[in-house]
């Protein structure tokens, strides 16, 4: 079983980078810093393991601390506490396994606000 405490760690490291690359959203803020080299060698997010992942977040967010850090809005925010809160119930998948199976193409880079409780009026 992989460590729970990754979890924690990685998307502490997720918010802090997007706090210095606000205008991004996740899918694109990821693969900007950290899943670039590896989309262009194998093609998919799926299987970098997240100690690639962790450390590949820390470089991104030394680097991206040039830029001036920004609040987050509510939307990223919440984001980031429904990864939080529903990673761990798969905490055997990677990072990349998780947000391929659960998020990207269904709702977390452009969340339709009914599944973050937020009428869409």
């Amino acid at each position: 079983m992989r460590e729970r405490a990754r979890i924690e760690r990685i998307v502490d490291l997720i918010e802090t980078l997007w706090k210095h690359d606000i205008d991004q959203n996740l899918g694109p803020l990821l693969q900007k810093w950290i899943w670039s080299d590896w989309i262009e060698k194998r093609g998919d997010i799926f299987h970098p393991d997240d100690r690639e992942n962790e450390a590949s977040l820390k470089e991104a967010v030394e680097k991206a601390s040039t830029n001036e850090e920004s609040e987050l809005d509510d939307v990223k925010r919440e984001i980031l506490a429904k990864i939080r809160e529903f990673w761990p119930v798969v905490q055997d998948q990677r990072l990349g396994q998780f947000l391929s199976n659960y998020a990207f193409g269904h709702f977390l880079s452009h969340p339709p606000k009914m599944l973050l409780q937020q009428t869409d009026d």
